[in-house]
């Protein structure tokens, strides 16, 4: 999915200079221990087809926001050939999908951006698809943490 952000003219010349498109491309490999991404809560964990992921994430949970997972994968071997995640409905309609990428050296550890949906649908969850070597994609879900009470993006002053 483009951002809504990037305008025909920048997306003719991120074409003709053969710029990615995906903000999660911007974060591919990299190493987080460079930059914050605030404090990172538990979200859960989940089997899916062999293998346990546990999911930690931080950043506010609002539609059209940007959501940082960090994901650990047990058994770490063997290595899946794709992990993407989003948040919404099981289907994906109107989500963005990130793909995870793997942790440098961490084995086992993925982490991802992901574009929030706007709007958020109530009974948004976090999915997350592994795609093995070799057999069927299968996927999972876990609930979306719940806000603090009283809480809003922006909040450090009281009302």
């Amino acid at each position: 999915m483009i951002p809504s952000s990037i305008t025909p003219a920048i997306l003719t010349a991120l074409l003709a200079l053969g710029a990615p498109l995906c903000a999660a491309d911007a974060h591919a490999g990299h190493d987080h221990a460079a930059h914050d991404h605030g404090k990172t809560e538990a979200v859960g964990s989940v089997e899916i087809g062999t293998c346990t992921v546990a999911a930690s994430a931080s950043g506010v949970i609002a539609a059209g926001k940007e959501w940082h997972v960090e994901l650990r994968v047990s058994p770490a071997q063997p290595i899946p050939k794709a992990i993407r995640i989003w948040v919404g409905s099981e289907s994906g309609r109107g989500s963005a999908k990130a793909k995870a990428e793997a942790e440098k050296g961490a084995s086992g550890e993925f982490s991802a951006h992901v574009e929030l949906p706007d709007p958020l649908p109530a009974d948004s969850r976090l999915w997350i698809s592994i795609e093995p070597e070799s057999g069927p994609t299968v996927k999972g879900s876990l609930a979306l943490p719940k806000a603090e009470a009283g809480h809003h993006e922006g909040d450090g002053h009281k009302h």
